[in-house]
């Protein structure tokens, strides 16, 4: 006899114990949580117990099972389950249009929603097959983003978009391509500038860098405290000649972001734009393209109806222009602190502002930051739903980049970056995202220019 555990939301009980009650006639040993757990029971560690018992793991999608936590919680620890077996052992159901998690997105699901019989009976035979194929992860090299993979996510942005009420997050996954180095390599530039004239210690900005960071494991946010304090008055300038200094001005992601910004017939343009980045290449884009916007990095600023705003809540460093008292970065790690005490700075009330009341994208952005997850986590507790309202791009993993110099570990660990990327999943989906995987920075601007269509 087959045994069988039925993952669903609560709002979808009518549907599964019906589907239960037909499986039990079947001869199909079902597993439902109401039913099992009693009183008193460690709840997660009594389904991670079932689920290592069973021989399918049925889940039912529907809009309240994509954005319940334990549904996720359940479909990660089945995943593990699959490679420890390496059975594929997961049949998604689908009963309602929704979104369908991406980690289900390469497998064929049973259509619900318009034949229930039909259906039922080729859940049956599944079930009633004494083999399951071998566990086989999606080969990466080929699967690149497609649009039909996130049919539901581009329609809602879409939707938003055009009722004018999608606002972009960005971060520094958008300017890379442009030349903007990322954080570690700017702490590494810096580095460099305040040794240059020191030649007892040859490749200075790889060499003590790497000790810093790696061999005495700190945060990099004390380096970066100390080169503040080492470069004085000089250090604002230097990180802006820093940043610039190796900038190509070619980055299909902002070009792409210029294009959603430009205002349409019968479309409103992006309600705003918030950008963690120091660099004003969006506002150099935009202005190249005749698109009113108007920068605001300090408090008290405002901006005209006919502009979109681009808030830079860690500071902004535009290229040509003369640096003053307000160009002050979020930068070293008292910076960071006092950012995350005042509660009420004009930088996480613009960010909690946007999060409350529109639906924003995520680009470029790792939510590793503690002062963002802290944003996010007060505005679901405000809204009052666990639901996922915003959405982000994430890069997957490459096992060349967790395990550069060695093979063996390549070898052992690749099947178990699925699971690496469906925590990160659910952890996204905890703080309230839907996540658009993609295998490349490469590929958000067609993902941007599919929610402008």
């Amino acid at each position: 006899m087959a045994k069988v555990f039925i993952s669903h939301s609560t709002q979808d009980k009518k549907f599964v114990r019906f589907l239960a009650s037909k499986l039990n006639e079947d001869g199909i040993q079902t597993w439902i949580d109401d039913k099992e757990l009693a009183i008193g029971d460690n709840i997660a560690e009594k389904i991670n117990y079932t689920i290592s018992k069973i021989d399918y793991f049925i889940i039912v999608l529907s809009k309240s099972s994509v954005n319940s936590k334990w549904v996720n919680f359940e479909l990660s620890a089945t995943r593990l389950n699959e490679i420890s077996k390496n059975q594929n052992i997961i049949l998604p159901i689908l009963i309602e249009d929704c979104e369908i998690p991406y980690s289900l997105s390469n497998r064929l699901f049973l259509d619900f929603r318009y034949s229930f019989d039909d259906s039922y009976q080729k859940l049956l035979n599944a079930l009633n097959s004494n083999s399951t194929k071998n566990y086989q992860e999606t080969d990466r090299a080929i699967d690149k983003f497609e649009p039909h993979s996130y049919e539901f996510q581009i329609k809602n942005l879409q939707e938003e978009y055009d009722n004018g009420n999608l606002t972009l997050f960005c971060g520094a996954g958008i300017s890379y391509d442009a030349g903007i180095p990322t954080w570690n390599t700017l702490l590494k530039s810096l580095l460099k500038a305040v040794y240059d004239g020191n030649h007892d210690i040859p490749d200075i900005d790889t060499r003590l860098a790497n000790l810093f960071q790696k061999r005495i494991n700190v945060s990099p946010l004390i380096l970066a405290q100390y080169l503040k304090t080492l470069l004085g008055k000089k250090f604002t300038s230097t990180v802006r000649d820093t940043l610039y200094k190796e900038c190509n001005d070619l980055s299909k992601t902002v070009d792409s972001i210029s294009e959603l910004s430009r205002q349409k017939r019968n479309r409103k343009p992006l309600k705003a734009i918030i950008t963690f980045n120091f660099d004003d290449l969006i506002e150099e884009k935009l202005t190249k393209d005749k698109i009113d916007h108007k920068s605001i990095f300090s408090e008290g600023e405002r901006f005209k109806d006919v502009e979109i705003p681009i808030y830079h809540p860690h500071g902004f460093l535009p290229r040509r222009k003369v640096l003053n008292n307000k160009n002050e970065i979020v930068f070293s790690e008292d910076a960071y602190h006092s950012q995350f005490i005042d509660a009420f700075s004009w930088g996480n009330l613009v960010q909690l502002n946007h999060l409350n009341n529109s639906t924003c994208l995520f680009i470029g952005i790792s939510l590793t930051d503690p002062n963002m997850r802290r944003l996010l986590d007060v505005s679901i507790r405000k809204n009052g739903k666990a639901e996922k309202n915003h959405y982000i791009i994430k890069k997957r993993y490459k096992i060349e980049e967790l395990y550069p110099e060695n093979e063996k570990i390549k070898i052992v660990d690749k099947k178990v970056i699925p699971v690496l990327e469906s925590i990160e999943e659910q952890d996204a989906n905890n703080l309230g995202f839907n996540v658009i995987w993609i295998n490349d920075f490469k590929e958000i601007p067609q993902i941007l220019l599919e929610i402008g269509k």
